[in-house]
């Protein structure tokens, strides 16, 4: 009698196993998203998920072709994910969505945002996912700081070094950075450009952020600023710097500032290839508040000016908006348009000539004038530490390092 009743228990438990072992290898993901998948064969898929059967099995597009794939083939997924704080976890995937990654540790399971990971890798079978891997990433490496020159409502990270040839800054917190332009101080001109996240939202890797940003110079060649907005210096013999001295004096100095307003939007692209993030914000200094000078008697000959100024102020504000798309994990797009009554369009050649000639400190009358313009470039992160950009305005080149103090 109890030889059946064994026999009988053997008969129920054995199905449960079998059902349970099927659970537990069953395929985990969501419809809409973009996954890599490892077979026992060897194969590899990479595509958007459409359908995840009853059965367990994954049917999935490929670009190449919609493929249905048994559940049973596929090689479980586990994950090594390490955080901005240095806390790591190891272990089964258990979901996967925009914001959140689930995972099944020997501890106990934790749902991870996106937004906190540094560094994620897959494993499918207990072997790192290498091909794929290359070409599909989580995030980029650089959140950018600025648009070629335009804030954006992004910071340093928290102990992050800054500098460049032309400026230096330092992440205090992950709201707060300071940075001052070098060339500048050594003209005598101290300076500080403080920019502070008014309002942050985060969804997993989404990111929405407002900050101000207030630059202050102390000791301010003022003539370099009131060049930027006038159209002709066709004054004798004078040339387009002793115009602006005659107008404002000679060694015009003071104290100058300037303040921004930006909103910074950053998500995840669908396809799960890094981020895309787009960016506006408006420009005023106290330029705004002066009025412009339009006469000058010299030499017996009266003179009249034009340009981007009123009779009782200068349009001293910037408009602008632009967007950064990552190319790869180290590759990033960037793009932005602006209005800006004091913008002057300039060559290469009268970049690098406006630098030499004026200590490493841009004089605001070179080049045309040109209030609506825009500009394109990419910039290149071949190290943790090394950023180089390319793109077709002034400056054309940057190179900067960005090193971590700890």
């Amino acid at each position: 009698m109890k030889s059946t009743k064994f026999i009988l228990f053997l008969l129920i438990l054995i199905p449960v196993q079998l059902f349970s072992a099927d659970a537990d290898s069953q395929f985990l993901g969501k419809v809409g998203q973009f996954r890599t998948i490892y077979l026992k064969n060897d194969n590899i898929f990479y595509g958007e998920i459409l359908n995840i059967g009853e059965d367990g099995s994954v049917q999935i597009d490929t670009k190449e072709g919609i493929l249905t794939i048994p559940g049973d083939e596929i090689l479980e997924e586990t994950l090594k994910i390490r955080k901005n704080n240095g806390t790591t976890y190891s272990g089964k995937l258990l979901g996967e969505d925009e914001v959140f990654i689930e995972v099944e540790t020997d501890y106990g399971n934790v749902s991870v945002n996106k937004g906190d990971i540094k560094d994620l890798k897959r494993f499918f079978g207990g072997k790192r996912e290498k091909v794929i891997q290359q070409k599909i990433f989580f995030a980029g490496e650089e959140q950018i700081t600025d648009l070629f020159g335009d804030p954006t409502a992004f910071v340093l990270p928290p102990y992050a070094f800054y500098i460049s040839g032309f400026s230096m800054g330092y992440g205090f917190s992950n709201r707060f950075h300071l940075f001052s332009k070098i060339t500048n101080n050594f003209n005598e001109d101290l300076n500080l450009s403080c920019r502070y996240i008014l309002f942050k939202k985060n969804l997993g890797a989404k990111k929405l952020h407002f900050a101000t940003q207030l630059k202050i110079f102390s000791n301010h060649d003022m003539n370099k600023e009131y060049g930027k907005f006038y159209d002709e210096y066709d004054v004798g013999q004078l040339n387009d710097s002793e115009v602006i001295d005659e107008l404002y004096g000679i060694d015009n100095r003071k104290f100058h500032w300037e303040v921004s307003f930006i909103y910074s939007f950053r998500s995840p692209l669908k396809s799960g290839r890094g981020n895309w993030g787009f960016h506006t914000g408006l420009t005023i200094d106290q330029l705004i508040l002066e009025e412009p000078v339009t006469h000058l008697e010299y030499d017996g000959v009266g003179y009249d000016f034009e340009g981007g100024f009123s009779d009782s102020q200068f349009d001293s504000y910037r408009v602008f908006a632009g967007f950064d798309y990552d190319l790869s994990k180290r590759i990033k797009f960037i793009s932005i348009v602006y209005y800006d009554p004091g913008n002057r369009y300039q060559t290469l050649g009268e970049s690098i000539a406006n630098y030499f000639t004026h200590n490493f400190v841009q004089a605001g009358h070179v080049g045309e004038r040109k209030p609506l313009d825009f500009d394109f470039g990419v910039t290149f992160t071949p190290n943790e530490t090394l950023r180089i950009g390319f793109h077709f305005q002034n400056p054309f080149l940057t190179v900067y390092w960005k090193f971590l103090d700890y």
